[in-house]
């Protein structure tokens, strides 16, 4: 599969502004509240309006869907694909595949966005629907069917979607270096302009190319994207006139000075394709080395926002991933796989981690170190192959082909004691075993076979004498410890044949874990195998209880998990000498930890630990208690995982690395001023307390609050529980409307919840309106509302919305309008935000000194969406 490219102008997801109306929400001030922010560049904060209206109970069906789509369109503004998906599971949306298109395009699954967009037929779908569905097509590389599905725009009677399906073939065009045909000259848009640049380049038109790009980049419009995209074709185009030397010194700048953008990975394919073309290859640039280590110079804050932490992480993936590729060049591999480790090791969601790893497997193989090679295939089989498959099926299917059993069982003994689920433990084990035949390790054979005699069995039962049946039976056994592919025709010829020998029961059960050792497990066939080993003539004790374990991993595999939790405890009952008493608790223990039954699950593993020390189940089940008490979040269960996950560490055992990284991920020590707390709360008892006391001391409550919660997270909530309970009273006045508001916005903030911090701000201003400050207590809380929610949209780089903030910050008279004015200024003259003439004339910008962060938001008017036909009824 081809991994998905960026383009330069389409890239964006189209979203048509919806007309939505209902005679009940358009009466609900909190709803036209929401409208408001979304027109005044705040889609977040509609988003968390949308969603809390959609709580309340009373909207008819009507209703409902129309709250749940605005909040879906909402969502998809604010590029927040998961929240769009979680409202197209839980409610009904108008035209819900173009939304569940557009939140999968959003989280990056670009072939799951496509069979959602395909499921509407041609006919049936809207034109914007056609649209999103070109530019996906386009992304991944399939030109031919985006052309079709994009060609048919072209007579639609929306000039808007003409224009982008234009502007989307023309771009198709220059992929397949053709001239774009459908490119209008009379079209003047920064978009067009580029793409005319880009066809000129390519044609070897470079000089008016570049006069083109000029004036993009000098232009006040266009947004940085445009910008940056203009920036990076100008390097190109030197790359081109054989000024490979020139083009890598101002793209090293570029790189430098940007703190985020969405054109990174095309920036460093060409500051790779620059250097290779440069006299001096064997030295790699002292600032990449860098920009490994730490990111780049603009992404050097000393409390950065969580979005440029992300950024940053994602630049230094972008570095280590180019160094690594010069590494390779130079056959300096040792340091390459460095290199590639570390991508791995930092970010599994990055865009070059695909590529990373390929070429990570490349080289371990080159080297023979096998090991690496199947743990890297494995893990990407797991993460780009479908449905995850065992580990030690693949390791050991790959070695054993290779003849290489020793290596084969160490990696299975591995896998066997850091298996993250049970299952896993027991087929890791199960593989282990066999490679052990194989290498002719007999002791680690027996050994093993202790622990997989739930799965072997191959003596179990008494032998009847007909020796030609026991050597078929004994042979399928074989083939089976094997996994040979012939396993499973010998099982069914034995029991086919044989329905009357002693040991056909243990043929069918067999057969059954054959078949749930399958990938994917085959559980209706394997039930039918083992409702057919219940009709030999005669069972045995170790049969019948073999059966009944069996099952238990047939309700394992399907995910029967309260009934497997019955049908275990129901098995202990039954054999309680049972040597598989350990497995069956740790079935039990790891249902209830499937099931979110923490408490439940902490107690049964803490039973195998104490009842069963000296098994191989012991560790594994400390380590899913300690899991089970922190999942709880009581301050007992934090601290007594502390102590497991410690115990475990200097065990030095399989699981050390594990217990080590849990450890560091616990919750910290509390640290509470609980006297303070208290008598704050003694005073909010006094019946003789004013009104305006009270007020005061609950603000001050919610200050403490705050402060304890840099600390105790769960703090942060009760503060804002206390500030919603006192901000739903309507008769306050602005002074606490205003206090409280930009409270409640630094409690989110410090919740790392900055979408409802910004909401708190936008709510503080709407109150203005509505009642203006009056006083310099007004002003002083209006303006610090105000402020934090400008640094808040900048902090995501949303700077549109920003500057507009700013702007209604400078509408109202105080010492601080002049402020708020020459702040939006700036922003919209930094960021190319200016839709008429700009108040100064701009600088023409520098090479040295490109834009530093990525595209503003998509305006109010590029996105939108419309009602279509409703699916059908849940």
């Amino acid at each position: 599969m081809p991994t998905p490219r960026s383009l330069f102008i389409t890239a964006a997801i189209l979203a048509l502004p919806a007309a939505l109306s209902a005679a009940g929400l358009s009466e609900t001030s909190e709803y036209l509240s929401a409208h408001q922010a979304l027109a005044d560049g705040l889609p977040g904060v509609a988003g968390v309006k949308a969603e809390r209206l959609l709580k309340q109970k009373g909207w008819t069906r009507v209703e409902t869907r129309e709250l749940a789509t605005f909040a879906a369109e909402a969502w998809t503004r604010a590029d927040d694909g998961a929240r769009v998906l979680a409202l197209a599971d839980a409610y009904d949306l108008d035209h819900e595949l173009f939304w569940r298109g557009q939140a999968l395009a959003l989280i990056g699954d670009l072939t799951a966005a496509r069979t959602a967009l395909s499921e509407e037929g041609a006919s049936a779908r809207h034109p914007r629907s056609d649209l999103l569905l070109a530019q996906i097509l386009a992304s991944m590389g399939e030109n031919a069917e985006a052309r079709s599905v994009a060609s048919a725009l072209l007579t639609s009677s929306d000039s808007a979607l003409q224009s982008r399906a234009r502007l989307l073939l023309s771009e198709i065009d220059l992929d397949e270096n053709r001239a774009p045909a459908g490119l209008s000259s009379k079209d003047e848009s920064a978009p067009a302009r580029f793409l005319r640049a880009r066809a000129l380049l390519q044609s070897g038109q470079i000089t008016q190319a570049e006069q083109i790009l000029e004036s993009v980049r000098n232009s006040q419009a266009g947004g940085e994207h445009m910008h940056q995209a203009a920036t990076l074709l100008q390097m190109e185009a030197l790359l081109r006139q054989n000024h490979a030397a020139e083009a890598q010194e101002l793209l090293l700048k570029f790189l430098d000075t940007t703190a985020d953008t969405s054109l990174w990975t095309e920036a460093f394919d060409l500051l790779n394709r620059i250097h290779q073309a440069t006299s001096s290859q064997a030295t790699l640039p002292e600032l990449v080395l860098r920009w490994v280590s730490s990111g780049n110079t603009a992404q050097q804050q000393p409390d950065p926002p969580p979005v440029l932490a992300a950024a940053t992480a994602e630049f230094r993936g972008h570095a280590l991933y180019l160094t690594a590729q010069w590494l390779a060049a130079q056959k300096r591999d040792d340091e390459t796989l460095g290199m590639l480790e570390a991508l791995l090791q930092m970010n599994p969601s990055h865009p070059r981690y695909r590529e990373a790893m390929h070429l990570a497997m490349e080289l371990y193989a080159s080297h023979h170190t096998d090991d690496r090679v199947l743990a890297l295939a494995d893990a990407w089989r797991r993460q780009f192959g479908g449905a995850p498959v065992p580990v030690d099926f693949a390791v050991g299917g790959i070695l054993f082909r290779r003849g290489e059993a020793k290596q084969a069982m160490e990696i299975f003994q591995s896998a066997a004691n850091v298996a993250a689920t049970l299952t896993e433990r027991r087929r890791a084990l199960f593989n282990a075993a066999v490679a052990a035949v194989s290498a002719g390790d007999s002791a680690l054979y027996q050994s093993l076979l202790g622990q997989l005699e739930v799965v072997t069995n191959g003596s179990a039962g008494k032998d009847t004498g007909d020796s030609a049946a026991t050597l078929e039976l004994e042979k399928a056994l074989y083939l089976a410890s094997r996994r040979s592919p012939e396993t499973e025709k010998a099982l069914r010829a034995f029991i086919r044949t044989y329905p009357k020998h002693q040991r056909f029961a243990d043929g069918c059960i067999a057969l059954a874990e054959w078949l749930l050792l399958s990938a994917p497990p085959r559980i209706d066939e394997a039930g039918k195998a083992l409702d057919n080993a219940t009709t030999a003539a005669e069972l045995s004790p170790a049969q019948r209880e073999r059966i009944g374990y069996t099952r238990l991993w047939i309700k394992d595999a399907s995910g029967e998990l309260k009934s497997l939790v019955a049908d275990a405890a129901d098995f202990i009952k039954a054999w309680p000498k049972s040597p598989l008493l350990p497995e069956v608790r740790m079935k039990i223990a790891g249902a209830y930890y499937r099931l979110e039954d923490y408490a439940n699950a902490r107690t049964e593993f803490e039973i195998i630990a104490k009842e069963y020390p000296e098994t191989a189940h012991a560790d594994t089940a400390l380590y899913f208690a300690a899991m089970s008490a922190t999942s709880v979040m009581s301050v007992e269960g934090r601290a007594r995982a502390l102590e497991i996950w410690d115990e475990l560490a200097q065990k030095n055992g399989p699981l050390a690395v594990a217990a080590r990284r849990q450890q560091a991920l616990s919750e910290r020590l509390q640290g509470n001023h609980l006297a303070a707390l208290t008598a704050l709360d003694q005073v909010l008892a006094m019946k003789a307390l004013d009104h305006e006391q009270r007020l005061t001391t609950q603000c001050e409550k919610a200050e403490l609050l705050l402060l304890l919660g840099k600390t105790e997270p769960a703090r942060l909530d009760a503060a804002a529980d206390l500030l919603d309970a006192f901000l739903a009273d309507h008769s306050l006045s602005f002074m606490w409307k205003a206090r409280a508001g930009f409270t409640l916005a630094s409690v989110h903030h410090d919740a790392r919840r900055d979408t409802e911090a910004l909401e708190a701000c936008y709510n503080v201003l709407r109150a203005a309106e509505m009642t203006p400050p009056a006083s310099p207590a007004d002003y002083i809380w209006f303006s610090k509302a105000g402020f934090f929610g400008v640094d808040l949209l900048e902090a995501t780089r949303q700077w549109d919305a920003a500057a507009r903030l700013a702007e209604q910050i400078a509408q109202r008279p105080g010492d601080r309008s002049s402020e708020a004015r020459d702040r939006a200024t700036k922003i919209r003259l930094e960021h190319f935000l200016w839709e008429g003439p700009a108040p100064t004339p701009p600088k023409v910008l520098k090479m040295e000194s490109p834009p530093a962060d990525k595209p503003a938001p998509t305006s109010a008017s590029d996105k939108g969406g419309s009602k279509g036909t409703k699916k059908k009824s849940r």
